[in-house]
C-alpha cells in the first residue's frame, strides 16, 4: 500500500494502525520531495529511502532507520543523494560505481575463476586510484600516472591494465564515454622477465622421496599428477571420476575451454591407487566439492624437500621443460599443455635451442671424427 504524507517527526511517531499494512509493508511518499520515502513494515519498523535515478543504479537506496536518524536528517541525506545523482547523470558514473555495473553486466560472461581474479584486480589496484573519478573523464594522462605508480609491482600493473582497458571499452559501448576514447589503447606494459623455474633431476628425486613418505597422501597424489601430466593445479583439483576415460581425462571447462589431459601409465597408476569417494578425484575435507587448499599443502611438501622457492605452478613448468629437453617439439608440448596459442609455449624455446645445439655438437663430432680418420668406421677399415 502507498500513501502520500509530509515526512516529519509527527509522521515518524504514527503507528499507522488505521491502515492495512500488508505483507510487503506500507510505503509513505513525501508530498514535497516525491523521491523521498518511508517504508513501514508489518512489525512497525520504519526505514527511510530515496529513489535517485543514477546512470548505473536506479534502485531504491536505503538511508537508514527511524531509530538511527531523525526525519530532518533523512531528508537532508535524500536531497544530497538526489543532487549527486543529477550531477552523475551529467558527468556519468564514478569509477567505483561503474565497477559494480560492469561486474553485473560483463562479469557474468566470465568463468568463476576469471571473475574472481579480475574483481580482485579492480578492488586492489584500480578502485583506490580511479574510484572517485567520473568514468567519462578518465584520460590517458590519468592512466599513465596510475601505471607509473605501480612500478614497484610491474606484474600486477601488467595484469590490471588489460582489465581497465576492457572496462573503458565497455563504457564506450554503454555510452558512458565518447566513442573511440579508450585511454588504455596502445599503452606499453612493463618489461618483465618470465619466471622460469623447473625441477632438476636431483630435485625431482628429493621430491619423490618426500611424496613417498608423506602423511598427506591425497596432496602427494595430486602433486604427482601435476608432474606426470603438466596440467594446471585447478584442472587436477577439479578432476571428476566421470571425466576419466581410459588414457585421457576430459575437462569440460579448463582455462582455455574444453580440454583432454593425457594420462600416461604413471598417472593412471596414481589414479588407480586412490579411493573413490564421491564425484571428485580430490574431494575437499567435507567431501562435497573439489579440493581447495592444495597450494597450502604443497608448501609443506616442498619445504620438506628443500624446495622453498618452487611454486606449485612450477610443476607444470617442470613437465614442459623436461619434455622440450628430451627433444619433443614445441608444437606437441603446446598441445600437451593445452596452450591456446604458440606464444605461450615459446618460453621454452631456449631449452629447445640448447637441445638442438647439443645434438648438433654430437653430430658434428661424429662427422669430424670420420673425416679425420678417428671414427669407428675408420678404425674398422684399418
Amino acid at each position: 500500500m502507498r500513501i502520500h504524507l509530509t515526512i516529519n517527526e509527527r509522521t515518524i511517531g504514527r503507528s499507522f494502525r488505521e491502515k492495512r499494512i500488508g505483507r510487503n509493508g506500507l510505503t509513505v511518499i513525501d508530498r514535497d520531495l516525491p523521491s523521498f520515502g518511508l517504508k513501514v513494515s508489518k512489525n512497525g519498523s520504519k526505514t527511510f529511502f530515496v529513489r535517485a535515478a543514477r546512470p548505473v543504479d536506479r534502485a531504491r537506496t536505503v538511508l537508514g532507520t527511524a531509530d538511527e536518524m531523525t526525519a530532518a536528517e533523512a531528508r537532508e541525506k535524500a536531497v544530497a543523494a538526489i543532487a549527486a545523482a543529477k550531477r552523475e547523470s551529467e558527468t556519468g558514473p564514478q569509477f567505483a560505481d561503474f565497477v559494480t555495473e560492469f561486474m553485473r553486466r560483463q562479469g557474468r560472461r566470465w568463468k568463476p575463476s576469471t571473475r574472481k581474479g579480475n574483481r580482485h584486480l579492480m578492488d586492489r589496484y584500480l578502485v583506490p586510484f580511479f574510484g572517485t573519478m567520473p568514468v567519462a573523464e578518465i584520460a590517458r594522462a590519468d592512466v599513465q600516472r596510475w601505471f607509473d605508480s605501480m612500478s614497484a609491482t610491474p606484474g600486477n600493473a601488467n595484469r590490471a591494465l588489460p582489465v581497465l582497458s576492457v572496462m573503458m571499452r565497455q563504457a564506450e559501448l554503454w555510452d558512458f564515454r565518447p566513442q573511440g576514447s579508450n585511454p588504455c589503447r596502445n599503452m606499453r606494459r612493463y618489461n618483465t622477465t618470465p619466471r622460469e623455474r623447473f625441477l632438476s633431476l636431483d630435485e625431482l628425486k628429493r621430491l619423490g622421496f618426500v611424496l613417498d613418505h608423506a602423511e598427506d597422501k591425497q596432496a602427494a597424489a595430486a602433486i604427482r599428477l601435476l608432474l606426470f601430466t603438466g596440467a594446471r593445479s585447478s584442472e587436477i583439483t577439479g578432476l571428476r571420476w566421470d571425466g576419466i576415460r581410459g588414457t585421457r581425462a576430459v575437462l569440460p571447462d579448463s582455462k582455455t575451454g574444453p580440454k583432454a589431459v593425457q594420462l600416461p601409465p604413471p598417472a593412471r597408476a596414481v589414479l588407480n591407487a586412490l579411493p573413490r569417494k564421491g564425484p571428485f578425484v580430490f574431494p575437499n575435507r567435507r567431501g562435497d566439492g573439489p579440493m581447495t587448499d592444495l597450494g597450502l599443502r604443497w608448501q609443506k611438501l616442498r619445504n620438506l624437500a628443500g624446495l622453498e622457492d618452487v611454486r606449485i605452478h612450477d610443476c607444470r613448468h617442470t613437465f614442459a621443460s623436461h619434455a622440450v629437453m628430451s627433444g619433443l617439439d614445441l608444437y606437441t608440448v603446446g598441445r600437451l599443455l593445452g596452450h591456446a596459442d604458440v606464444a605461450s609455449t615459446e618460453r621454452y624455446a631456449h631449452l629447445a635451442d640448447e637441445h638442438a645445439r647439443a645434438a648438433a655438437g654430437r653430430i658434428s663430432g661424429i662427422v669430424h671424427e670420420a673425416m679425420t680418420g678417428r671414427g669407428k668406421e675408420a678404425d674398422h677399415d684399418e
